[in-house]
Protein backbone atom coordinates (compact mmCIF):
# COMPACT_ATOMS: atom_id res chain seq x y z
CA UNK A 1 0.00 0.00 0.00
CA UNK A 2 1.14 3.27 -0.79
CA UNK A 3 0.64 6.24 1.43
CA UNK A 4 -0.16 9.51 0.20
CA UNK A 5 1.02 11.07 3.29
CA UNK A 6 2.08 10.25 6.83
CA UNK A 7 0.07 12.22 9.64
CA UNK A 8 2.10 12.39 13.44
CA UNK A 9 0.13 14.08 16.53
CA UNK A 10 0.76 14.86 20.07
CA UNK A 11 -0.27 12.76 22.69
CA UNK A 12 -3.17 15.15 23.36
CA UNK A 13 -4.01 15.21 19.83
CA UNK A 14 -4.27 18.64 19.66
CA UNK A 15 -1.07 19.23 17.46
CA UNK A 16 -0.48 17.34 14.20
CA UNK A 17 2.33 17.52 11.23
CA UNK A 18 1.41 16.36 7.59
CA UNK A 19 4.47 14.88 5.27
CA UNK A 20 3.13 14.66 2.05
CA UNK A 21 4.68 11.27 0.06
CA UNK A 22 6.44 13.87 -1.97
CA UNK A 23 8.96 15.05 0.31
CA UNK A 24 9.07 11.39 1.88
CA UNK A 25 10.55 10.70 -1.55
CA UNK A 26 12.44 13.79 -1.60
CA UNK A 27 14.16 12.75 1.51
CA UNK A 28 14.58 9.14 0.62
CA UNK A 29 16.46 10.68 -2.85
CA UNK A 30 18.92 12.35 -1.64
CA UNK A 31 20.00 9.91 0.64
CA UNK A 32 20.23 7.07 -1.69
CA UNK A 33 22.85 9.16 -3.49
CA UNK A 34 25.01 8.21 -0.38
CA UNK A 35 23.38 5.58 1.87
CA UNK A 36 26.43 4.80 3.89
CA UNK A 37 26.67 8.83 5.34
CA UNK A 38 24.08 10.97 7.02
CA UNK A 39 22.04 13.75 5.36
CA UNK A 40 19.69 16.48 5.94
CA UNK A 41 18.26 19.42 5.53
CA UNK A 42 15.55 22.46 5.97
CA UNK A 43 11.71 21.70 6.11
CA UNK A 44 9.31 24.31 4.82
CA UNK A 45 5.86 24.65 4.67
CA UNK A 46 2.78 26.20 6.74
CA UNK A 47 0.56 26.25 9.71
CA UNK A 48 -3.11 26.28 9.81
CA UNK A 49 -5.23 29.12 10.94
CA UNK A 50 -5.39 27.97 14.13
CA UNK A 51 -1.57 26.65 14.49
CA UNK A 52 -3.30 23.50 15.12
CA UNK A 53 -1.60 21.71 11.94
CA UNK A 54 1.99 22.06 10.33
CA UNK A 55 2.14 21.01 6.77
CA UNK A 56 5.43 19.71 5.26
CA UNK A 57 5.41 20.68 1.38
CA UNK A 58 9.15 20.60 0.91
CA UNK A 59 12.59 18.95 2.46
CA UNK A 60 15.79 21.11 1.06
CA UNK A 61 18.86 19.37 -0.04
CA UNK A 62 21.52 19.47 2.60
CA UNK A 63 23.31 23.08 1.94
CA UNK A 64 26.54 22.82 -0.19
CA UNK A 65 28.76 23.94 2.93
CA UNK A 66 27.06 20.76 5.26
CA UNK A 67 29.30 18.16 6.12
CA UNK A 68 28.41 14.94 7.12
CA UNK A 69 30.17 11.33 7.71
CA UNK A 70 28.43 7.84 8.61
CA UNK A 71 27.08 8.95 11.87
CA UNK A 72 26.88 12.61 11.77
CA UNK A 73 25.27 14.98 9.83
CA UNK A 74 25.97 19.25 10.13
CA UNK A 75 23.53 21.39 7.81
CA UNK A 76 25.24 24.41 6.59
CA UNK A 77 23.64 27.53 5.75
CA UNK A 78 24.94 28.33 2.13
CA UNK A 79 21.62 29.59 -0.01
CA UNK A 80 19.06 28.78 3.02
CA UNK A 81 18.51 32.49 3.33
CA UNK A 82 17.12 33.07 -0.93
CA UNK A 83 15.36 29.41 -0.34
CA UNK A 84 13.32 31.24 2.47
CA UNK A 85 12.88 34.33 1.08
CA UNK A 86 11.66 33.28 -1.76
CA UNK A 87 9.32 31.11 -0.42
CA UNK A 88 7.89 33.74 2.17
CA UNK A 89 7.35 35.57 -0.64
CA UNK A 90 5.56 33.18 -2.78
CA UNK A 91 1.82 32.11 -2.88
CA UNK A 92 0.97 30.12 -1.04
CA UNK A 93 3.29 32.01 1.28
CA UNK A 94 5.33 29.22 3.35
CA UNK A 95 8.18 29.07 5.51
CA UNK A 96 11.10 27.57 8.01
CA UNK A 97 9.06 24.67 10.02
CA UNK A 98 12.17 23.04 11.00
CA UNK A 99 14.83 20.40 10.34
CA UNK A 100 15.46 16.60 9.04
CA UNK A 101 18.18 14.19 8.19
CA UNK A 102 18.95 10.73 8.28
CA UNK A 103 20.47 8.44 11.52
CA UNK A 104 21.87 5.58 9.40
CA UNK A 105 21.52 3.20 12.49
CA UNK A 106 18.31 2.28 13.86
CA UNK A 107 17.83 5.50 16.20
CA UNK A 108 15.01 7.26 15.68
CA UNK A 109 15.14 9.69 18.79
CA UNK A 110 17.03 12.94 18.42
CA UNK A 111 21.12 12.69 19.65
CA UNK A 112 21.68 14.93 22.15
CA UNK A 113 23.55 17.32 19.55
CA UNK A 114 20.43 16.79 17.56
CA UNK A 115 18.23 18.12 20.60
CA UNK A 116 20.50 20.82 21.67
CA UNK A 117 20.56 22.22 18.13
CA UNK A 118 16.71 22.94 18.05
CA UNK A 119 16.49 24.01 21.46
CA UNK A 120 19.27 27.12 20.24
CA UNK A 121 16.93 27.60 16.56
CA UNK A 122 13.30 27.62 19.08
CA UNK A 123 14.93 30.80 20.96
CA UNK A 124 16.75 31.80 18.14
CA UNK A 125 14.98 34.81 16.62
CA UNK A 126 16.78 34.81 13.36
CA UNK A 127 14.15 31.50 12.73
CA UNK A 128 11.32 33.05 14.12
CA UNK A 129 10.14 29.52 14.62
CA UNK A 130 9.85 28.97 18.54
CA UNK A 131 8.33 25.46 17.52
CA UNK A 132 10.96 23.90 14.80
CA UNK A 133 10.38 20.35 14.04
CA UNK A 134 12.85 17.66 13.50
CA UNK A 135 11.96 14.68 11.00
CA UNK A 136 14.61 11.50 11.53
CA UNK A 137 14.37 9.01 8.95
CA UNK A 138 16.20 5.46 9.81
CA UNK A 139 16.61 2.17 8.73
CA UNK A 140 14.97 -0.98 10.35
CA UNK A 141 15.55 -4.74 9.94
CA UNK A 142 14.34 -6.39 6.51
CA UNK A 143 15.08 -3.22 4.54
CA UNK A 144 12.57 -1.00 5.89
CA UNK A 145 12.46 2.59 7.20
CA UNK A 146 11.19 4.19 9.57
CA UNK A 147 10.49 7.81 10.22
CA UNK A 148 9.93 9.74 13.48
CA UNK A 149 9.03 13.36 14.31
CA UNK A 150 9.54 15.86 16.89
CA UNK A 151 8.80 18.90 18.28
CA UNK A 152 10.69 21.64 20.00
CA UNK A 153 8.52 24.19 21.92
CA UNK A 154 10.34 27.31 23.33
CA UNK A 155 13.62 25.33 23.80
CA UNK A 156 12.45 22.68 25.72
CA UNK A 157 12.95 18.97 25.85
CA UNK A 158 11.23 17.51 22.58
CA UNK A 159 7.78 16.48 22.61
CA UNK A 160 7.75 12.81 20.15
CA UNK A 161 4.79 12.88 18.01
CA UNK A 162 2.94 9.46 16.85
CA UNK A 163 2.05 8.50 13.11
CA UNK A 164 -1.67 8.37 13.27
CA UNK A 165 -1.95 5.32 11.96
CA UNK A 166 -0.02 1.87 11.32
CA UNK A 167 -0.15 2.14 7.39
CA UNK A 168 3.07 1.77 5.80
CA UNK A 169 4.71 3.84 3.00
CA UNK A 170 6.64 2.15 -0.21
CA UNK A 171 9.80 3.80 -1.46
CA UNK A 172 9.55 1.82 -4.80
CA UNK A 173 11.78 4.36 -7.04
CA UNK A 174 14.52 4.37 -5.43
CA UNK A 175 18.24 1.64 -5.61
CA UNK A 176 16.40 -1.02 -3.13
CA UNK A 177 13.32 -1.14 -4.64
CA UNK A 178 12.39 -3.47 -1.50
CA UNK A 179 12.69 -0.13 0.93
CA UNK A 180 9.22 0.50 2.64
CA UNK A 181 8.80 1.93 6.05
CA UNK A 182 6.38 1.89 9.09
CA UNK A 183 6.20 3.43 12.29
Amino acid sequence: MIVRQLIFEDAAQVFRVVLAQEVMESMFRLFDTNPSQETGGILIGSYSPDYTTATIVEATPPPTDSTFGRDWFHRGTDGLEEILLARWDSVPQTHYLGEWHVHTANVPWPSPQDKNQMKRMARDRRYQCAQPLLIILYPKPEGKWGVSCSIFSNGKSPADLQIVDDAEFEVTEFSDAKRSGEE
